[in-house]
This record gives C-alpha cells, sequence and structure tokens, in this order.
C-alpha cells in the first residue's frame, strides 16, 4: 500500500511549505549539482585500448563517481592500456558507459574513462588467423564426435541441438536438460547462455575458491541478514557456496555504503557488497507492503495534521513580527529625518539598532521553535511505525534487506537482472542493449508478472534464480 507514503509525503510537504513559504525569507540562488548515479558496475574480460587523441583533446580520466580528474588522456595517447571493469552512470538523465583503464607499463596511471575516448588495439592478422583456424579445428572435432554417436563429458552438443533446447525451455529459466549437459557445451557456448539467460562473471577473480565464497560482514548490524541471505542461497543450491569468515580470512566482504547520490539500496562491485546505511537506518524505508490499520491511519493523519497546523500558525507568527517592525521601522525613520541635532539622531538611531536585534531575535526564535517540534513530529511518525512494525512482526523489513543482500550475491554469482518481480534479481527496467556488456535477452520496461509477489515481501528465491544460478555454476562463474 502506498497509504503511508502520501502520509509521509503530506508532512514533509507541509515541512517544505514552512521553508519556501515565508513571504519575508531571503534565500541565495545556488547552482545545480550535478546528479550522477552508479546504474552498475562489475569485471569485464580484459580487453587492450589506446586513446583516441582526435576525440579526447581535452578530456580526462576520473574517479569513480568522476568526483575527481585522475590525469589528461591526451598526455598518454599512444600508450596501451588494459579495460578490466566496466560501470554504467547516469548523468543528468543521460547514460554513458565508463572502463576502468590501467596503463601497461605503469599501473599508476588509471582511471575511469568514457568509452568514446577509446579505441580498441585490433589484433594482428597473423593472430585471427590462428584463432580462425583454431575455430575451424575445434567444429571439425565437435563434428566428428557428433558423428560417433558416442556422448561423454568432452563433447559438445551442436548450436542448433542447444538451440532447440533453450527455445524448449521457459523464459529465462534453464531448465533440467540445460543443467546436465557437458562440460564441452557449457566451455563452447558461455555467450549463448549468457544472452539467453542474462548472465555474465561478474566476481573476481579468487572470491569464489573450490566453488565457495568466504564472506566477512564488517558491521554487525548486517550479520542477522546476510546470515538468512546466506543459508537461502545454500539451501537453494544444495550446497555450502556461502559461508561466514572473518577479517583475516575471507574472500567477499558485506558493509555499510553510502547509496544515497547514486540512488542505491545495495551494490556489488567484483568482491564488496555495499548495503545503503542511510536506508537501512530509516525505520520507516522498505516497510510499502506493511498493511494500514485504522489506529496507525488515525495517527499518522493526527500528525500531518498537528505539522500543517504548526506551519499555519509560525507563518502568521513570523509575518506579524516582520509587518511590526516595518512599521516601527518606518515611524522611527520619519523620526531620524526630523530630528535637529546629532544627538537626537544618534538617540533614534540606537532605537533602530535595538529595534532590528529584536526583531532578528524573534524571528530566529519563532524558526528555531518550529524546527524542534517539527522534528519530533517526524520522530512521532517513525515511531508510528516502529509500534506498527512490532505488533505486526519485524519479518518484512528482514525480508527486503536479506532480498537486497541475496540479489547482490546473486550478482556475485554471475546472475543479471530479469523482468520478474517474484525474482530476487528483478529489475524494474532492463539497461539499454548497446551500453550493457551483460547480454540480455530482450529489453523491459514494466514487470512481466505484476499481480504476483514481489521477492522482497516474500524473502525467497524462484525457481529462476535457482537454475540460473546453477547454470552459472555449470559455466564456471562460481
Amino acid at each position: 500500500m502506498n497509504v503511508n507514503k502520501k502520509v509521509l509525503s503530506s508532512l514533509l510537504i507541509a515541512t517544505m511549505a514552512f521553508s519556501t513559504g515565508f513571504l519575508f525569507q531571503k534565500t541565495t540562488p545556488t547552482q545545480a549539482k550535478t546528479s550522477i548515479k552508479v546504474i552498475w558496475r562489475h569485471k569485464t574480460k580484459q580487453t587492450s585500448y589506446k586513446i583516441d587523441k582526435s576525440k579526447a583533446k581535452k578530456a580526462y580520466a576520473y574517479s569513480a563517481k568522476l568526483g575527481s580528474k585522475k590525469f589528461k588522456l591526451a598526455a598518454y595517447a599512444n600508450k596501451t592500456f588494459k579495460v578490466s571493469y566496466q560501470q554504467k552512470i547516469r548523468i543528468n538523465g543521460k547514460y554513458r558507459l565508463y572502463y576502468y583503464a590501467k596503463n601497461s607499463s605503469n599501473k599508476k596511471i588509471a582511471g575511469w574513462i568514457w568509452r568514446g575516448y577509446l579505441s580498441k588495439v585490433q589484433k594482428t592478422a597473423s593472430s585471427s588467423s590462428n584463432q580462425s583456424n583454431s575455430s575451424a579445428t575445434n567444429n571439425n572435432e565437435s563434428n566428428n564426435n557428433s558423428n560417433s554417436g558416442v556422448m561423454d563429458n568432452s563433447i559438445a552438443l551442436s548450436a542448433p541441438d542447444l538451440n532447440d533446447l533453450i527455445t524448449a525451455s521457459p523464459d529465462l529459466d534453464p531448465n533440467s536438460k540445460l543443467l546436465t549437459l557437458s562440460a564441452a557445451t557449457y566451455a563452447k557456448y558461455p555467450s549463448t547462455f549468457n544472452t539467453q539467460f542474462n548472465l555474465s562473471q561478474f566476481a573476481d577473480s579468487g572470491v569464489f575458491v573450490n566453488h565457495q565464497a568466504t564472506i566477512y560482514v564488517a558491521d554487525s548490524q548486517l550479520v542477522n541478514y546476510v546470515d538468512t541471505a546466506i543459508n537461502n542461497w545454500n539451501n537453494a543450491l544444495g550446497r555450502q557456496v556461502f559461508v561466514l569468515g572473518t577479517q583475516a580470512n575471507h574472500t567477499l566482504t558485506v558493509k555499510f555504503g553510502d547509496g544515497s547520490a547514486q540512488g542505491w539500496d545495495g551494490l556489488f562491485s567484483g568482491n564488496t557488497v555495499e548495503v545503503d546505511t542511510n536506508n537501512f537506518n530509516d525505520p520507516t524505508y522498505g516497510r510499502s507492503g506493511i498493511s494500514l490499520s485504522p489506529q496507525l491511519a488515525a495517527k499518522l493523519s493526527s500528525i500531518s495534521n498537528q505539522s500543517a497546523q504548526l506551519t499555519a500558525d509560525t507563518n502568521a507568527q513570523i509575518k506579524k513580527n516582520r509587518t511590526n517592525y516595518e512599521n516601527q521601522y518606518a515611524a522611527l525613520q520619519q523620526k531620524l529625518a526630523s530630528a535637529t541635532t546629532s544627538a537626537a539622531k544618534a538617540a533614534v538611531q540606537r532605537q533602530l539598532a535595538v529595534l532590528k536585534s529584536t526583531y532578528e531575535q524573534t524571528d530566529q526564535s519563532l524558526r528555531d521553535s518550529y524546527n524542534d517540534q517539527i522534528e519530533q513530529l517526524r520522530q512521532a511518525v517513525q515511531y508510528a511505525y516502529q509500534d506498527a512494525a512490532t505488533s505486526a512482526g519485524n519479518q518484512q523489513i528482514t525480508n527486503y534487506w536479506a532480498t537486497v543482500i541475496m540479489h547482490e550475491l546473486g550478482h556475485a554469482l554471475g546472475l543479471y537482472h530479469t523482468p520478474y518481480q517474484n525474482d530476487v534479481m528483478y529489475a524494474p527496467v532492463s539497461d539499454e542493449p548497446d551500453a550493457t556488456p551483460s547480454p540480455v535477452k530482450y529489453s523491459w520496461t514494466s514487470p512481466v508478472d505484476p499481480n504476483d509477489p514481489k521477492a522482497y515481501q516474500t524473502g525467497q528465491l524462484s525457481s529462476r534464480d535457482v537454475d540460473r544460478a546453477k547454470l552459472t555454476g555449470a559455466l564456471g562463474y562460481w
């Protein structure tokens, strides 16, 4: 339900009315901030690039969130850079893909570069020829094996046969036949599986050792949620894929981070899962599914009314104070103009100074009092939800943050997003195909299953989540 959001919004709107509705409040124009949001960031196959000097004459490499310049690109136009990470960024509503590039000879020369400034280093003709010959040899071997009629783990399925199996399988959900193919088939067609089931290898090398990741939870508040997420994945996959470790012994870290600027609740970046600390510590966040009881609705409505009344009363008091000040100020100005001696003028000027000081103190006192009272009302909203959550149980909030962590661990397993909202790996929209290094089967802007429960409400992995994770295991991504 959205009632709680509406009530909260009314409280915030009342606050905004106070802060922007004063007739006599002075405001200072400020420059609009650039909005930068990291949509995703993950590892990719290492590739060599050179800087395109013709396009990057005045361009720079930047820090991860474009916060600072690292080096001028034109200074390294003839140098080779290795790219092994990519991130998609939304800048003021527009999307761009950045590559993390390291200079091949000096690793300290590194930074995030817009892909339009880079050109891929072309392989030599001899190398391409050798690869073609190798590919032809592999195809011949595959054909010979297919003709032999003997199927073993070293024999790859033919492309048409694999496509038939994929077509017969549910959308983005590999069936049992696709999960029991030969090792050679998985090795030969990784790009096909990636595209058809929205997969890619996102985890850094060394995160999974013998098909297991050891997790260090850096913040104690997250331990229970991580434990729930680990148990859900392990039980679903039938093996200990994730285990808890220590600060001295781990391959993957889960910790708090600040996602407020980029708008994420959880973020996976190769060997780290971050959970937004601001939303995590907001007791009203992630509770949109809580049923709004008549008692809670009445309490929130009362708080909202108090906020609106407080705003109206304070504005009236400030206006009255300002009007009194202006009337007295005008009278004293007339008195000053009619004064005939320096002593009389000095006396009026002292009165003006006292008047101004008294006005400013009263004005500030009214504002301070309002801020104190509105903060109490904000806390009252939080307490109302806390009481409601206590009476109804805290299962939903546990489900929400456990699901956030399950989602990020899903990325570690090699799972990209799906349009099914009952999947833990659900995302409201797909990324643009031309800017998505992780192939997607198709794009979407709304859920395929709008009437099904959301994964964070149930706190459960779907069969699609589990089957895709089993497939990435077969592909060697974990």
